[in-house]
């Protein structure tokens, strides 16, 4: 123990803390800016620029608080050195969820099905038990609720854990005993969030596996985002005790295999309907693949989230090279803003328009995650010095 805590990694008054936390304030800047000049020149845009910005935050601090619990459900020794940071990536979440607010008091700005419902539109209507604003808002607080309860549990027991007795493991046993009901939790409540946010912009639309499309995608995202820190900490030297090739390998092939994962649920989507062709389920895809319109995003999604990804990680040598590793996650969280934006931008202009009022919202609730991220960076160490799996980790062999 001593030996670690000698070395234990402490970005608190580091530079680089100093520096992500810069990047985020400007960003955050640039983003109030470009927001405030978007509501003075087009105002129209600033709603859907909203969903776009706050789900791609929201789906990668959530999902990293599911990917903690997951690694506790499974015992995934391996990933104690690491999953400290996958801890700081979801410290945002308690703040995000106040971005659910604009939805709960002001649905009618944000989707249409409400307009329509109100005009008597009969699909709407037959639909109604579900797409009701007082429904749709006891649903968005149950999520915001059940997502806060989750991170104090899952995320709390793994703080609690550095400050326990020597041999005391019980924060982590309670961790493992409730890792299996906050997986579950996420994967019912992230469903129908993204149902109630993304799917329901275009309400005459559905999609069976809607849901797990976006899993998907919000997973590959995660760990892009948890390879990019985890690169950056341990070339910087701040990880070099805890964390080794043999872990970038494990991350490596996590992120390769997801982007598969997502090559094959967005093809089986579009497969299914495409052969199905019905009315009610192709409209989706013609407004976005239709000759002059969002074409262009719809074509960079497979190069982005599975092509480039797919070359870059294909060989074993690739996976435990920092560089590698670094530009294949920046091309998949590149991916996933495209992802959000083709899904919901479409739904409010049905020709192609996107620009600096877009890219500037979006910049807003980047530089917020950002500032939140290293707000736990800078109280706690970025290694969970006290895992009972700590040294199972640092002797980890990738197969």
């Amino acid at each position: 123990m001593s030996e670690q805590a000698a070395t234990l990694p402490i970005l608190r008054d580091t530079l680089l803390l100093k520096r992500v936390r810069q990047i985020g304030f400007l960003l955050l800047g640039i983003g109030l800016l470009g927001t405030a000049l978007t509501a003075v020149v087009t105002p129209e845009r600033i709603v859907p620029s909203y969903i776009v910005g706050f789900f791609f935050v929201l789906s990668i601090a959530l999902t990293a608080t599911f990917m903690s619990a997951l690694l506790f459900l499974v015992r995934a020794g391996w990933s104690a050195s690491v999953r400290r940071i996958i801890e700081f990536i979801a410290s945002p979440l308690p703040y995000l969820v106040l971005g659910l607010i604009p939805f709960i008091l002001a649905p009618a700005t944000f989707f249409h099905w409400i307009h329509e419902l109100h005009a008597g539109d009969p699909l709407i209507a037959s639909k109604s038990w579900y797409l009701n604003p007082t429904f749709l808002a006891l649903r968005l607080l149950i999520y915001a609720l059940l997502w806060l309860w989750m991170y104090r549990f899952v995320v709390g027991n793994s703080l609690r854990q550095d400050t326990a007795p020597q041999g005391d493991w019980g924060p982590t046993l309670r961790n493992f005993r409730g890792a299996a009901l906050w997986v579950l939790v996420y994967a019912l409540t992230f469903t129908f969030a993204a149902v109630d946010l993304l799917m329901t912009l275009e309400a005459h639309w559905y999609s069976t596996i809607f849901g797990v499309y976006i899993f998907a995608a919000s997973f590959t995202a995660t760990l892009a985002v948890v390879i990019l820190a985890v690169v950056v900490l341990r070339e910087q030297g701040y990880l070099r005790d805890f964390v080794t090739v043999e872990h970038y390998h494990d991350l490596g092939k996590l992120l390769f295999a997801f982007c598969i994962f997502w090559a094959y649920i967005a093809f089986s989507q579009y497969m299914l309907i495409w052969y199905g062709n019905l009315p009610e389920e192709t409209v989706y895809f013609l407004k976005r693949m239709g000759q002059g319109t969002w074409q262009l995003f719809g074509m960079m999604l497979p190069v982005l989230r599975f092509l480039l990804p797919f070359a870059l990680l294909l060989r074993r040598d690739a996976k435990r090279k920092a560089l590698t590793l670094v530009l294949a996650a920046s091309i998949v969280l590149l991916g996933h803003y495209v992802d959000i934006a083709w899904i919901v931008l479409p739904a409010f202009a049905p020709s192609m328009r996107w620009g600096w009022q877009e890219l500037t919202v979006w910049c807003a609730f980047v530089g917020v995650f950002l500032v939140l991220a290293t707000r736990l960076a800078g109280r706690v160490p970025a290694v969970a010095y006290r895992d009972p799996y700590l040294q199972e980790s640092l002797h980890t062999v990738s197969g």
